[in-house]
């Protein structure tokens, strides 16, 4: 899990950060985590098991900050794997699943669109990178600002690719691997 758009106070009460004192700690997994910062150019990086874990910690922390609450509507591309749901569903938050476009099998931006329209209490978009092709980030991210969203992106199966030079995962608020 990494991000570029977290202050450290949020960073440090993130769930996994409390358990900093565990052998997860040694110093291979800090050496780690400065690598995927850097990497992923991203202001902090904590590791944990796996891309589904880190959905889970993503949005644990968004929760736990506050800024998504119980009943919160979030974007969700249709296809997607269950880790990607789960997380949302367990802390009571409600999917609303946008299809994919023919193109590139990414979430289709006009149905994203059509939905901010027609749904006023969306709080945030899970992105993924369908087949580690970068979606239209650039479209997402303004459809996303203009209605105040939080962005999510889940990069497990896209980690290492770029849109416009720069990784996917590090353009939304929080991105996962």
């Amino acid at each position: 899990m990494y991000s570029t758009k977290r202050s450290r106070s949020e960073h440090e009460s993130s769930p996994l950060h409390s358990k900093r004192d565990s052998e997860s700690s040694d110093a291979k997994n800090a050496e780690y985590e400065k690598v995927a910062r850097e990497y992923f150019e991203s202001a902090y990086c904590l590791s944990n098991n796996s891309g589904s874990s880190a959905n889970l910690l993503a949005i644990s922390s968004l929760m736990q900050s506050g800024k998504l609450q119980r009943g919160d509507q979030v974007i969700v591309p249709a296809l997607s794997w269950s880790t990607t749901v789960f997380p949302l569903i367990q802390y009571g938050l409600v999917p609303v699943f946008i299809d994919q476009n023919e193109e590139d099998y990414n979430i289709d931006i006009n149905q994203i669109s059509s939905c901010a329209k027609d749904i006023r209490d969306i709080k945030a978009i899970v992105l993924i990178h369908t087949y580690g092709i970068p979606a239209d980030i650039e479209s997402i991210l303004n459809i996303a600002e203009d209605n105040n969203w939080i962005v999510v992106e889940d990069t497990c199966e896209s980690m290492g690719a770029q849109y416009k030079g720069k990784r996917v995962g590090s353009f939304g608020e929080i991105g996962t691997f």
